[in-house]
């Protein structure tokens, strides 16, 4: 790949790294997936600029990121509970952006969600390693650096996507967005621990509502509630983990695995949450959001991912709108 433009990063935020779709089958070997953890707002950026769903794009998790374009550049901002600025100019997220050599973009943390996207037209340029370009923070490899993104740092953006060198402005429509929601009802498949929960764990379980603890991270979501009755203090022979497993310890307070979910575990696991509800859950503030979980069937789990992969069509695109373009210049 042969870059053509760089971004100067200015504030790396507390929680900002290069994603894109993870790091699939090397679990064997102990190495987690990583990747967004909100999947949703990675493609639909990319989709945005006119990318492949997989190229790698900056995520930020709360506080303020701020970078320099060095280079004109075409980028969308996806995510929840984020305000973006154009040199102090507030612009919308969800759409596509062209941005001129020169000019400072500021991606706040406003509230109300908790992950954001960018992604640039022809990708993140850094070295794949083991198929992807994501940062894993627990191997502390990935991404170029192998950690968060700092001050200082210079990124290298990809060659233009062929074929789509002329896109022109893009948004989502509202139908899209309206995805999110502040207070979701997780949907989970039960299993594949069921025999080590009777029927009033499972019952009590789909009753109560949980929130975020604030020790959680991209590893996993610790939830906050009333305990769940269990009657076991030992552990399982540890066994394969992915993101979604909801592990129950013997305190009784549900883990749910995240992005960067370790690879094996030794606590039973109670039920696995939809891949299409994953965005929805990743979103969720701590201490704030009000969660819920309901048993959905594999085939309904299955049939929720095709509509949430649907709604990433909802592209409205105005092929006679070249202000946009006539005020960046080229997208080089």
């Amino acid at each position: 790949m042969t870059s053509l433009a760089m971004i100067e990063i200015l504030d790396g935020g507390y929680f900002s790294t290069i994603q894109d779709l993870g790091r699939y089958g090397w679990g064997q070997f102990g190495v987690p997936r990583s990747g967004a953890v909100d999947e949703f707002a990675l493609r639909a950026a990319n989709r945005l600029v006119g990318n492949p769903d997989e190229l790698a794009c900056i995520e930020i998790g709360l506080g303020g990121f701020r970078f320099r374009a060095l280079k004109n550049l075409l980028m969308a901002v996806c995510g929840k509970g984020f305000s973006l600025r154009l040199d102090g100019q507030l612009m919308s997220l969800w759409q596509s952006i062209a941005v001129q050599s020169g000019q400072i973009v500021q991606v706040d943390h406003e509230g109300g969600g908790m992950w954001a996207v960018i992604a640039f037209h022809g990708g993140i340029d850094v070295k794949p390693l083991m198929g992807s370009r994501s940062t894993s923070l627990v191997g502390g490899f990935g991404g170029g650096f192998g950690r968060f993104l700092m001050k200082g740092d210079q990124l290298k953006i990809g060659e233009p996507v062929k074929g789509q060198e002329g896109i022109r402005d893009r948004s989502f429509s509202i139908e899209a967005i309206q995805y999110y929601q502040p207070d979701p009802v997780i949907r989970v498949v039960v299993g594949p621990h069921s025999s080590w929960f009777n029927q009033d764990v499972y019952n009590s379980f789909f009753q109560k509502t949980y929130v975020i603890s604030s020790s959680s991270n991209r590893s996993g979501y610790r939830l906050q509630g009333e305990p769940l009755t269990v009657n076991f203090s030992g552990n399982l022979i540890s066994l394969g983990m992915l993101p979604g497993a909801i592990q129950i310890p013997p305190n009784g307070e549900p883990i749910v695995m995240m992005a960067d979910s370790p690879t094996s575990g030794g606590y039973p696991i109670i039920g696995v949450v939809i891949r299409a509800d994953l965005p929805l859950l990743a979103q969720c503030e701590p201490l704030r959001s009000q969660i819920q979980f309901c048993s959905v069937s594999p085939e309904q789990a299955r049939e929720a991912y095709m509509v949430l992969s649907r709604r990433l069509e909802f592209l409205d695109t105005d092929p006679y709108n070249s202000e946009l373009w006539e005020r960046a210049g080229s997208i080089q």
